[in-house]
């Protein structure tokens, strides 16, 4: 009896995608039936698989304890990554609106200085500075 690709997973402790990948890359012998589905042959299955004992473990109870402590150090890092970045995030969002609050200021002192500028100027009755010259004598 030929096994599909779910069941020759099971029986090899590997993943579905683990035996997908070796049936595309031509390490799996394997058919498709009139569905279309994955047929593998069992003795193919023992040839790129070996078993290893009687019982056949899944492909999560075969891995070691050691992977999962490496995966939990990876995501471990991985958290304070993102959490250096956050408040990195954070430094830069308040220095910008510091920043802002700089410039917003420096346009209002911009805006005050050309009111005075302005007010002065239509204080002296529209004269400019060729009224402020003496009279040319003749």
């Amino acid at each position: 009896m030929k096994l599909s690709a779910n069941q020759a997973s099971k029986e090899a402790g590997k993943t579905k995608k683990t035996i997908l990948d070796a049936i595309k890359s031509g390490r799996l012998s394997a058919t498709k039936n009139d569905k279309g589905h994955w047929e593998i042959d069992p003795s193919e299955l023992e040839r790129v698989y070996p078993k290893t004992g009687t019982n056949h473990p899944t492909e999560t109870a075969t891995t070691p304890p050691i992977e999962n402590h490496e995966n939990r150090i990876k995501i471990a890092e991985l958290e304070a990554e993102v959490k250096a970045l956050r408040r990195e995030v954070e430094r830069t969002d308040m220095e910008r609106e510091r920043e802002r609050e700089n410039l917003s200021q420096h346009i209002e002192d911009m805006r005050t200085a050309m009111a005075r500028l302005t007010d002065q100027r239509e204080g002296q009755g529209g004269r400019r500075f060729f009224g402020l010259l003496p009279a040319k004598s003749g």
